[in-house]
C-alpha cells in the first residue's frame, strides 16, 4: 500500500517530554518511532573574578519523535505540540516535517475527526524554507562538527549513534579501516545558509574520501529550530534566540539572519535523481530489506534502534503500549529505485497484515560525495 504523508520529527528535551506524550495521546497517534538522542551547545564559564573565560562543548539529552499525519494535519498537529510543549522556549528542542510517500502492508489508522477537532485541517502546504543536513562520520568525530558548526551560530547539532553496514562488507580486508560505529548529526538550518554549513563538514570530517563518512540533504518545512548554540549567565531580559525567533516571525522568514550568499530561490538541482529509503521494521524484516536493497545496487546502510510506541486509545493511567524496532536508511540513485521497490513487494514486505513501513523521498547529495560514490 502506498500512501502520500507528512513525517513529522520532534527533537524535545527529555525534561519536556510528557508533555509531548499527552499531546500525542489526545492525537490517538497510532505509531510514534523515538530513538536517544543528545543536543549539543557551547558553555561560556569564567573563572574567579571573570577571569580567564573558557567555552566548551556541552551536551543534553534528548529524544527524535517520528510520526505521520495526512498532508491537511500537518501544520496543525506542529502548532499543537509547539503551544503545549511550549517549544519556542531556547533550548527545549525543534520540530520540523517532511512530505513523504509511505509504503506499509497494514493500512494507516488516524482518528481523523479527533485530529481535525484538536488540530483542524488545511490545504495549503507552506514553503519548505530549511534545510535538515545528515552527516554520517565513524564515532569519535561529532565533537569537532557540532562546534564547527555552533562557532556559526545557525543551529544546534543533534547527535545520535548508529552502525554502518552494505559498503564495509564489500571491502575484504580493507574493512578492519571503516569502523562500524557511527555517529549520526542532524543540522537543521535555514536554506542560505546550507551551503555554508556543507562547506564547512566536508573538509574537516574528509568526506569527499571513501570510508570517512556520509552526507546527504533534505528540503523540510521547521517552524521551531533549536537556536541556543551557547550556555551561559543570562545577561537580559531576553535571551538572543528569543529576540531571533521574533525577528524571524516578524520579517516572515530566516533570510534576515544569512550567513552564506543570498539564493533567491529553491534550488534542487540532484534531489530528482537521488532517493533516501528509510524502513523500519523488525530485525529480520530490516536485515531482508537491506539484502534486496544491496542486491539491486545499493551500496551501504546505516542502522539504528527505535522504540515504537502506540499512543490510540491510551488512558491517562494506562502505560503506552511499546516495541523494540530497528531503522534502516538507504541513499540510492533514482535509476535504482523501481528495481528494488519491485524485490522489496516480491520479498513480500509489504503483504497485508505487515506492520513494517517504508519512507522514501528525494534527497540532494554534494558534487564531491556524488563524485565519490558514483
Amino acid at each position: 500500500m502506498q500512501t502520500e504523508l507528512s513525517c513529522i520529527i520532534c527533537v524535545i528535551d527529555v525534561n519536556i517530554t510528557k508533555l509531548l506524550d499527552q499531546v500525542l495521546a489526545d492525537l490517538a497517534l497510532p505509531e510514534v518511532f523515538i530513538q536517544r538522542a543528545k543536543q549539543m551547545s557551547l558553555e561560556d564559564k569564567r573563572g574567579f573574578l571573570g577571569l580567564h573565560p573558557t567555552t566548551k562543548l556541552d551536551e543534553s539529552r534528548a529524544l527524535i519523535y517520528r510520526f505521520y499525519v495526512p498532508y491537511r494535519f500537518e501544520q496543525g498537529v506542529m502548532r499543537r505540540v509547539v503551544e503545549v510543549t511550549d517549544l519556542k522556549m531556547g533550548g527545549r528542542g525543534c520540530i520540523f516535517a517532511q512530505r513523504i510517500v509511505q509504503w506499509r502492508g497494514m493500512p494507516n489508522l488516524f482518528d481523523e475527526k479527533k485530529l481535525e477537532t484538536l488540530c483542524g485541517m488545511e490545504n495549503h502546504l507552506p514553503p519548505e524554507g530549511h534545510v535538515l543536513i545528515c552527516c554520517t562520520v565513524p564515532r569519535g568525530l561529532g565533537d569537532s562538527l557540532s562546534a564547527a558548526v555552533l562557532e556559526l551560530g545557525v543551529c544546534v547539532p543533534v547527535v545520535f549513534f548508529g552502525s554502518g553496514v552494505g559498503l564495509r562488507d564489500k571491502l575484504g580486508l580493507l574493512r578492519i579501516t571503516v569502523p562500524v560505529e557511527k555517529e549520526i548529526i542532524w543540522f537543521l538550518v535555514p536554506q542560505s545558509d546550507a551551503d555554508l554549513v556543507e562547506k564547512t563538514l566536508i573538509p574537516r570530517a574528509r568526506l569527499d574520501v571513501p570510508g570517512h563518512g556520509f552526507l546527504y540533504k533534505i528540503f523540510v518545512h521547521a517552524p521551531v529550530v533549536n537556536l541556543r548554540v551557547r550556555q551561559g549567565k543570562r545577561l537580559h531580559a531576553a535571551t538572543m534566540e528569543q529576540v531571533i525567533s521574533a525577528m524571524d516571525e516578524v520579517r516572515g522568514s530566516s533570510d534576515w539572519r544569512r550567513l552564506g550568499a543570498r539564493i533567491m530561490h529553491k534550488v534542487k538541482n540532484n534531489a530528482d535523481d537521488t532517493k533516501g529509503l528509510f524502513f523500519i521494521g523488525e530485525e529480520e524484516e530490516v536485515e531482508l530489506f537491506r539484502q534486496t536493497a544491496m542486491e539491486n545496487g545499493a551500496r551501504g546502510a546505516t542502522l539504528n534502534q527505535l522504540e515504537m510506541r502506540s499512543y490510540h486509545a491510551v488512558e491517562a493511567e494506562q502505560a503506552m503500549e511499546s516495541h523494540s524496532r530497528e531503522f534502516c536508511d538507504i541513499i540510492i540513485p533514482a535509476s535504482i529505485e523501481q528495481a528494488i521497490l519491485d524485490s522489496i513487494e516480491k520479498a513480500g514486505l509489504f503483504d497485508e497484515g505487515r506492520d513494517c513501513i517504508m519512507k522514501v523521498l528525494p534527497v540532494e547529495m554534494s558534487g564531491a560525495i556524488r563524485r565519490r560514490t558514483g
